[in-house]
């Protein structure tokens, strides 16, 4: 959901250099730049930090996406000027405050924070609204590696992905719709192949939660968003995945029952959302009626 706000900063001038979870690395790599893993080890992640901003110049800028006191702490000791939102009680920590928007979807929020920051850095804003689609663009080796794992995996050119598991709980509740395995019958009668490709630690999990698709070892998630592109559609809980296939702009349902979608939602012009933190989960019969008008 980041992705807006690192084109504005490309757009206005600066050069975006990324760290984060390691996972991410294969998912951003078809944007071009630089990403430096880091681990949750505060030691190794400060060494890092401090070794790439002694060889950026004294001193480069920093955006903190994250709302974490911890995250302030790091690049503030690694001797980067660093720009966000106050907060987590971070506010003396920022070189650069960016004050609070209110309440609107976390692309949006992003989005102000790099426009603000920009601001206060002496830069104009390439521009102020934040873009339909959010943009990502993928290597050749994650369209090769979607077009060889369905030919190793004989799967069809009618494929659904599904993503059935969200891990963690939202104010102490279950973030997962409970049928997807019910989902697998009506789109073989659609004359579609119902697919899973788990994360290295959801393998079990998925499963015990969809046993009657078509379960395939787990592979990245550059590779992942490539088959979300070729698939017909992807049905996802409002979780990774979810933002996974907005990021491409896949044909796309996402359910919700304990998230709020004005802030979480796919940015996707294509998704239907079904479900809220009001109204709770949506019916397998609310489902299949959205699935059936998404594939016409």
């Amino acid at each position: 959901m980041t992705l807006p706000a690192l084109r504005l900063l490309e757009a206005s001038g600066f050069t975006p250099m990324l760290t984060g979870k390691r996972w991410a690395e294969d998912l951003m790599s078809g944007m071009g730049w630089r990403f430096d893993p880091i681990e949750g080890h505060v030691t190794e992640d400060l060494h890092r930090i401090r070794y790439i901003s002694n060889h950026l110049g004294p001193r480069p800028l920093g955006l903190l996406f994250p709302n974490s006191f911890s995250s302030a702490l790091l690049f503030s000791i690694g001797r980067v000027r660093n720009a966000g939102f106050p907060t987590d009680g971070r506010r003396f920590l920022l070189d650069k405050v960016v004050e609070e928007p209110g309440t609107m979807h976390e692309v949006e929020r992003f989005f102000r924070l790099a426009h603000g920051a920009i601001k206060a850095w002496g830069g104009t804003p390439a521009w102020d609204s934040v873009p339909e689609e959010l943009g990502m663009r993928l290597l050749a080796r994650h369209e090769a590696a979607a077009r060889n794992l369905m030919a190793e995996h004989g799967i069809p050119e009618n494929f659904a992905l599904l993503a059935p598991i969200a891990r963690g709980l939202h104010h102490g509740k279950e973030k997962q719709w409970k049928h997807f395995n019910e989902l697998c019958g009506p789109l073989r009668d659609m004359g579609i192949e119902p697919i899973v490709f788990p994360s290295v630690r959801e393998e079990e999990a998925n499963h015990a939660a969809c046993p009657n698709a078509r379960i395939l070892p787990p592979t990245t998630l550059g590779n992942y968003a490539a088959l979300a592109k070729r698939a017909r559609i992807v049905i996802a809980n409002d979780s990774g995945i979810s933002h996974v296939a907005a990021a491409i702009s896949a044909n796309q349902i996402t359910l919700l029952g304990v998230t709020d979608p004005a802030r979480t939602r796919p940015w996707n012009s294509k998704a239907v959302c079904l479900g809220n933190s009001t109204d709770g989960w949506p019916s397998l019969e609310q489902v299949l009626a959205a699935l059936k008008g998404s594939l016409r």
